[in-house]
C-alpha cells in the first residue's frame, strides 16, 4: 500500500504541474486558462491528500493491497505526462487535443488506483470522506467545462459514464408540493434529494445526513427559513455557504440580512437557468 501512495503522489504532482503549463501556454483563452488552474489546484490538493495517507500508513499497519502498479501501467502514465510536456514546449497540441488528453488521463488507471487508496481510508477514518465529496467535485468541474465549450461529445460521453464516487445530498424546504416536486425534478441530476415542509422537520434532516446544498423557503410554518438557518448554522457552521434562500416576498430587511451573511437569495418566479446555476455554483464549491 505505501507503494501505491508513493506513486500516486508522484502521478498528482505530475499532474499538477502540466496543467499548469498549459494554462500558461494557453493564456490567450481566459475561459480554458481559468478552468486549468482550478483542475492544477485540486491535483495539488489530491498530492496532500496522498501525503496525509502515507503518514496514516506510517503510523498504522497498512492492508495488504489487491493490486500492485506494474512497469507497464506506471510508464505508461508517466510517460503520457512528458509526452504531452514536451509537446506544449513545442507548441505542437491543439487545445482541443490537450483536454482530449487530460479526459484520457483522468479515465486512466491513475484514476482507478487513486479512488481505490481513498476509499479504503474512507473506511477506516472520516477524515477521508470528504477528499471523496471533493474528488466528485473534480470531475464535475470536467463535465461542466466540456459542456460549456460544446466541442467534445465523445469525451464529455465517456466522463459521463463514470461511476459516482459520492453523491451529493439536497434538502429542499418548501410547504408547496408543487414548488418542491418541481425544484427536485430540475436538480435531479445533481444528487439526492430530500423534501421538508417546515425548518423543523428540515433541521431532523441535517442531524442525519451530510447535505451539500439546502434550498429553503422564507414564508415556513412552524418555523422560517431565517430562524432555521440560524439554528443550523450554529449547530452545523459549515453549512454557512451551502444554503439557497427563495421567496415571493424579498422585503429590504431580509435582503439586508441575506447581504450581510452572504449567502445567495433567488426571488420567485426563479429561471430554470438561474436556479440550476445557483445550485451548481454552490455543490461545486469546496
Amino acid at each position: 500500500m505505501k507503494k501505491l501512495v508513493k506513486w500516486l503522489r508522484e502521478i498528482e504532482h505530475n499532474a499538477n504541474d502540466l496543467y499548469l503549463n498549459a494554462a500558461n501556454v494557453y493564456a490567450d483563452d481566459p475561459q480554458l486558462k481559468a478552468f486549468l488552474e482550478h483542475i492544477a489546484e485540486d491535483e495539488a490538493w489530491h498530492y496532500h491528500v496522498m501525503g496525509s495517507a502515507a503518514e496514516f500508513f506510517n503510523s498504522t499497519p497498512p492492508p495488504v493491497p489487491v493490486i500492485s502498479v506494474d512497469k507497464e501501467t506506471s510508464d505508461k502514465i508517466i510517460n503520457f505526462f512528458s509526452d504531452i510536456r514536451e509537446r506544449l514546449e513545442k507548441k505542437t497540441i491543439s487545445k482541443e487535443e490537450f483536454i482530449e488528453k487530460m479526459v484520457e488521463a483522468e479515465l486512466s488507471e491513475w484514476n482507478d488506483i487513486f479512488l481505490y487508496v481513498v476509499n479504503i481510508l474512507k473506511e477506516k477514518i472520516n477524515e477521508f470522506k470528504y477528499p471523496v465529496i471533493k474528488i466528485q467535485g473534480h470531475i464535475k468541474k470536467i463535465v461542466q467545462y466540456l459542456e460549456e465549450t460544446g466541442n467534445h461529445s465523445i469525451v464529455l460521453k465517456k466522463i459521463r459514464a463514470l461511476p459516482p464516487v459520492w453523491t451529493e445530498n439536497i434538502l429542499i424546504v418548501d410547504d408547496e408540493e408543487m414548488i418542491t416536486t418541481l425544484i427536485k425534478s430540475l436538480l435531479n441530476r445533481e444528487g439526492n434529494i430530500d423534501v421538508a415542509k417546515n425548518g423543523e422537520e428540515a433541521l431532523n434532516y441535517l442531524e442525519d445526513k451530510f447535505y451539500k446544498l439546502v434550498i429553503s423557503d422564507i414564508d415556513l410554518p412552524k418555523m422560517d427559513g431565517i430562524s432555521f438557518y440560524k439554528k443550523s448554522v450554529a449547530k452545523f457552521p459549515s453549512l454557512k455557504r451551502r444554503f439557497l434562500f427563495m421567496s415571493g416576498s424579498l422585503s429590504a430587511e431580509r435582503k439586508a440580512f441575506f447581504n450581510e451573511n452572504h449567502l445567495k437569495y433567488l426571488s420567485k418566479p426563479m429561471e430554470i437557468k438561474v436556479l440550476r446555476e445557483a445550485a451548481s455554483e454552490i455543490i461545486l464549491s469546496m
